[in-house]
């Protein structure tokens, strides 16, 4: 008697297996990842110095885009070498420029209303979300990257809770009335409807237990907003602090004692909108407390004492590093792993750990850039673009996948013509933003 053959999986059922069931990788993996950009700032500023250009804006990305995308995809296990290499490139073009007193443009973009550690951080965590939500359906994004089942450090899990802080850091101080939170709120609805309505239109692949069964990061977006903008500009610095530590508590309470991380992780069928969503109502709770923990630094950066003393904002977001390290680690120890289902405070306060080292990160490279070429930024253009469309990044980024992924069978794509994808399409999406922007005239200068 032959033994039946195992039905084939369709295109969806093999890519929804293939983003599903995986546990992540360390923290310092994840932090390794994104090493890369930090000396490539140097890099940029001193290479391209400001100027404003096609030209220029292409050797940006060259330089800062292009080693993220390979650190993502085929030299993902070289992580530390390609920072290591950076770092040796940037020191060397830092001691030749110093030593050399080659002039240098001061012309450059500067946006005197914002902050620059802030502006790259927005910009960086956008370009890691653009880069990882398309390769994520290559063969060549290794899955300890992607998006993690139940417990785990993870790229992409970092890199959407950091989204949610660095908004708490930027919008959580403006005082917005409740008419225009409502309105973007709405806003965002309709996108989270609208990509509901396509996916399931298109019978595009959907990994139900990243949000649940309905829901998508739209409508994560959309809650925080209504909830929170139209008020928490009131709080103060340690206001805020206290609202984030009183959700943590209160929701590892829950997590714990409250039986949501066994609904979580359970077998109930998802036969009711709560049950067919429960990821996303159970992990609220840890989204508002990181949007909290973003207005309390954002209410440090923006401070008057602060915020023209890189020195001082320096040190702070190092020691601030520092102690959020100690804490990552005994939660780690004593309450669990991080998870992105749950959201628990361990997944909270890693996120706000990785927001604040890359803020230091920046810190650094833009002391090192002005100690030697002074009046000169190191924030680059491509980050500027990205930094004053970020909700257009992130939907260009999904609609673009969606169409990618109905065009082609990605997981059929061998190296290297996946990497040439995943480049082709995160330089597009820049270069769209940076045509985009206003005041950032990219015509060509000398």
């Amino acid at each position: 008697m032959s033994t039946p053959t195992p039905p084939v999986p369709t295109v969806r059922e093999a890519h929804e297996a293939f983003v599903s069931g995986h546990s992540g990788s360390s923290a310092v993996e994840v932090i390794q990842a994104v090493w890369v950009v930090f000396p490539a700032l140097v890099v940029t500023a001193i290479v391209v110095q400001g100027r404003i250009g096609w030209w220029w804006f292409m050797g940006e990305c060259v330089i800062i885009v292009l080693p993220l995308v390979l650190s993502f995809t085929s030299l993902a296990n070289y992580t530390l070498e390609m920072w290591l290499t950076m770092t040796a490139l940037a020191a060397s073009s830092l001691y030749l420029v110093s030593q050399l007193h080659i002039p240098y443009s001061k012309s450059g973009y500067v946006d005197k209303k914002r902050v620059g550690c802030v502006t790259s951080l927005r910009g960086m965590l956008n370009l890691v979300a653009t880069v990882a939500i398309l390769a994520v359906d290559f063969r060549s994004f290794p899955r300890r990257f992607a998006k993690t089942e139940e417990y785990g450090y993870s790229l992409m899990d970092t890199g959407a809770i950091g989204f949610v802080i660095a908004n708490g850091v930027v919008e959580g101080r403006k005082r917005c009335s409740l008419w225009f939170v409502v309105r973007d709120g709405v806003m965002l609805t309709i996108l989270g409807v609208g990509r509901l309505w396509l996916t399931r239109m298109a019978d595009y692949q959907h990994h139900i237990t990243e949000y649940g069964l309905h829901a998508n990061f739209f409508f994560t977006l959309a809650f925080v907003k209504v909830s929170c903008s139209w008020w928490a500009w009131r709080l103060k610095m340690s206001g805020a602090v206290a609202v984030a530590v009183c959700l943590c508590m209160c929701h590892h309470l829950w997590l714990t004692a409250g039986g949501g991380e066994a609904l979580v992780f359970g077998p109930a069928p998802r036969d009711t909108l709560f049950l067919a969503n429960r990821e996303w109502v159970v992990s609220m709770p840890g989204y508002l407390a990181s949007y909290f923990m973003g207005l309390a630094l954002g209410s440090y950066i923006f401070s008057s004492s602060v915020r023209n003393n890189t020195p001082k904002l320096t040190n702070m977001m190092v020691g601030l590093a520092v102690c959020l390290f100690g804490c990552v680690l005994a939660l780690h120890n004593y309450l669990g792993p991080p998870s992105r289902r749950l959201a628990n405070p361990t997944f909270v306060l890693f996120a706000m750990f990785f927001s604040i080292l890359a803020l230091a990160h920046y810190l650094v490279a833009e002391t090192l850039v002005s100690s030697i070429l002074p009046g000169l930024s190191a924030i680059p253009v491509v980050f500027h673009a990205i930094n004053r469309r970020p909700l257009l990044c992130f939907l260009l980024a999904n609609v673009i996948t969606g169409i990618i992924n109905k065009t082609i069978n990605t997981l059929a794509v061998d190296y290297p013509w996946d990497v040439c994808i995943i480049a082709t399409y995160t330089l597009g999406i820049t270069a769209w933003l940076a045509a985009c922007t206003r005041n950032t005239a990219l015509t060509p200068s000398g």
